[in-house]
């Protein structure tokens, strides 16, 4: 990858938009994904939701992400994130090097815990178990990858002689991107020789300082290539700022609302929840300055390449529908400049 080169991914909830049955969000859902493959973006990410019939459809990343491996060509597919510590790890490794076999190699396995405590209430999981199930997981689910046959013994999951079938198409297992938020996970992964995914809803200055704790970790665990670090956020672009501003806005506001009413009541700690609330009472222009990446095509290429510059990043993952509120037809004009008038300046 070159100095200034930046993967650009495209993130999908999935969203139940406006009215939309639940069959239309997925047929436009898809053909969203269609258009990115279509336009040249490098990644689709698919997140994972459960329990949220009014937010959206994506209770099954593993499954979707089949359906676009045999629907393209060339768009590489990732989850982000599998809530990794709600599944069986024996199961995950075989659907997932399956699902690579099917993409011919262009699977990404986006892995995390959530910090949302509902997903674990719903499937009867205490989320104080979160990190150890996660790291527990993971462990198996690459002996399953490396080894013809193997054996464990952990604290949730034990498996004597096993075989998984398939292997992955990649070697040795597909990348490997964990997403990442407490202070205390960037050196955890960092030292794992993971890539990571990041949020723009850290406050700059701490995420800074978070990335030198994950860069830092790597260094003292011997790894000597520069990991992987994709950040999330919000993106749109349009021909003028006020349009860039103004038509994403009511969805952006509802996307912040939502999370300050609905999500923080399960938030995973104090600081997501007080985030939540704070961004929600947050003027719209601090939103724009901080929270999100919304403005012309010129706009967003100098602020991509401050966020090179200052953290370091070389991949985005682009929620290009914050809120799920925005027409579609906006939502694909965006995609279209994003293609033709940004992402060639990082390639």
């Amino acid at each position: 990858m070159q100095e200034n080169e930046m993967n650009f991914g495209m993130f999908t909830d999935f969203h139940v938009r406006g009215g939309n049955t639940q069959a239309e969000s997925f047929d436009e859902s898809f053909e969203q994904v269609m258009e990115a493959e279509r336009l040249g973006f490098d990644t689709v990410w698919l997140a994972e939701h459960h329990f949220s019939p009014e937010r959206a459809v994506l209770a099954s990343p593993m499954i979707v992400a089949s359906a676009i491996c045999a629907k393209t060509e060339r768009i590489r597919v990732g989850l982000g994130v599998q809530v990794l510590p709600l599944t069986n790890p024996l199961r995950v490794a075989e659907e997932a090097a399956t699902v690579d076999h099917i993409s011919k190699g262009r699977f990404e396995f986006g892995i995390g815990r959530s910090g949302l405590t509902r997903y674990y209430q719903g499937y009867n999981i205490r989320y104080e178990e979160s990190r150890p199930r996660f790291l527990e997981a993971l462990a198996i689910i690459t002996k399953a990858w490396e080894r013809d046959q193997f054996s464990y013994t952990g604290q949730f999951h034990s498996y004597e002689k096993v075989t998984v079938v398939p292997k992955p198409f990649q070697k040795p297992y597909p990348p490997i991107t964990v997403a990442v938020a407490g202070e205390e996970t960037f050196p955890l992964i960092g030292s794992m020789g993971h890539s990571i995914f990041v949020s723009m809803n850290t406050p700059k200055e701490q995420l800074i300082e978070r990335l030198a704790s994950y860069k830092k970790s790597r260094k003292e665990a011997g790894i000597t290539e520069a990991g992987g670090i994709s950040i999330r956020v919000p993106v749109y672009v349009a021909e003028t700022r006020d349009k860039a501003h103004s038509e994403p806005e009511e969805s952006a506001r509802h996307a912040l609302s939502y999370a300050a009413q609905e999500l923080s009541q399960t938030a995973a700690s104090a600081e997501a929840a007080n985030r939540m609330h704070r961004m929600a009472n947050m003027p719209y222009s601090e939103i724009l300055a901080n929270r999100v990446l919304y403005g012309t095509p010129d706009e967003v290429v100098d602020r991509l390449k401050s966020f090179q510059e200052e953290l370091g990043i070389n991949g985005i993952v682009m929620e290009c529908n914050y809120g799920g509120r925005i027409a579609y037809e906006r939502v694909i004009n965006s995609l279209r400049l994003l293609s033709e008038k940004v992402m060639p300046n990082f390639k």
